[in-house]
């Protein structure tokens, strides 16, 4: 196993140094900046100290793009330093002074997580998504990257732009895709009812609770579950949640015995949490617990190399579904596609082909698409 030491005192990185160079391969850099222009697919883990001249630790891991493992130390620990660490995808980090035999077991700990992922095949981009565009590419190889993880991952990203498919796609590329995938849409269900759906009752809880319910979190054990427009979640609930998160564990209402849970949670939201936050509305620390790995999904204005082979695809659809002749769209219908906005993104986009596929002659043109009263 190959580690590399970005440590800054000269001190602790001999120490680290020859402390574990019996069981590693040990290089040792004095800053990040020497680090990134020698780190390459030979080492396996990364061990870096915070506080650095130059370049500090955090910009320093946001350089390394997940390629690697990383422990992180700190000889003054922070709240918001530990949380950038995690945000970015660090799984242990040590406070200074720490034993030795502590920073042995976390290497330990990235080497179980290196085999266990490394053992899983690359994914491949599903065929459901079009990916012409650079920034729908960038956005689904690091969804690739994420789906061999457990860890929980906030799709953001406007209206209709299709969080709900790319949550699908991470189960179906996770090891978990054999098991149920869940999805809820927090702001469809009405807030009397949200606890009872999430976490299911004992016959008599309460007075219309005649029998037995079970929750999505337990229907979705062992599988992923989707929590779409997160933003909307009770916040006498968010609590709940947390814990869930926390303990891997849950109780139904009216229940004395905890249910344990083995899932993969998936949120969603149009909307700025952190707003959401500021105005008393959001947890902070449910927030950094589902935001380990954000991923922002472009508007469909933003990757408009795909609108043209989304409409081919939605067009061929509608055509097999309903048995029609074969339409192609018209040049000036093309250009309209593409010099219109689409507010309602991939989900607008569908409903206009689908209905201009339906009622269009072989040719469809400016006109079949009604954008014009959309404008």
């Amino acid at each position: 196993m190959k580690i590399a030491i970005v440590e800054d005192d000269i001190n602790m990185r001999k120490s680290l140094e020859l402390a574990l160079s019996d069981d590693y391969e040990i290089v040792a850099f004095r800053n990040a900046i020497d680090a990134l222009k020698k780190l390459d697919d030979s080492f396996d883990l990364v061990i870096t100290d915070i506080t650095m001249p130059r370049m500090d630790g955090i910009e320093f891991v946001k350089e390394l793009n997940g390629k690697y493992e990383v422990i992180m130390m700190t000889g003054n620990a922070t709240l918001n330093k530990a949380i950038d660490s995690i945000r970015l995808g660090v799984k242990d980090f040590l406070t200074k002074p720490f034993e030795i035999e502590e920073l042995m077991e976390a290497i330990e700990r990235s080497r179980v997580v290196r085999e266990k992922t490394k053992n899983i095949k690359k994914v491949e981009i599903s065929n459901k998504f079009i990916a012409k565009s650079p920034a729908i590419k960038q956005v689904l190889e690091m969804a690739s990257k994420v789906a061999v993880t457990d860890a929980s991952v906030l799709l953001l990203g406007e209206s209709g732009v299709g969080k709900e498919e790319f949550a699908k796609f991470i189960h179906n590329n996770s090891n978990r895709k054999d098991k149920p995938f869940v999805a809820i849409n927090m702001s469809a269900i009405p807030e009397n009812l949200v606890e009872s759906e999430l976490f299911g009752y004992e016959k008599g809880a309460f007075t219309d609770a005649t029998n037995q319910k079970i929750g999505l979190f337990e229907s979705a054990n062992g599988g992923t579950l989707f929590l779409d427009e997160i933003a909307e979640m009770p916040y006498h609930l968010q609590a709940k949640l947390l814990r869930v998160l926390q303990e891997k564990e849950m109780f139904r209402l009216g229940g004395t015995k905890p249910i344990k849970l083995d899932i993969r949670i998936i949120s969603a939201t149009n909307k700025n949490l952190k707003n959401f936050i500021n105005e008393g509305k959001f947890r902070e620390d449910l927030f950094y617990r589902l935001n380990t790995i954000p991923i922002n999904i472009p508007s469909l204005k933003e990757r408009k190399d795909d609108i043209i082979p989304i409409s081919e695809m939605v067009l061929k659809k509608v055509i097999n579904e309903y048995s029609l002749e074969e339409k192609t769209l018209s040049k000036e219908a093309i250009n309209e596609l593409l010099d219109y906005e689409w507010p309602g993104n991939v989900r607008e986009l569908i409903s206009v082909i689908e209905r201009a596929a339906i009622l269009s002659n072989k040719e469809i043109k400016v006109k079949d698409l009604f954008l014009e009263s959309r404008k």
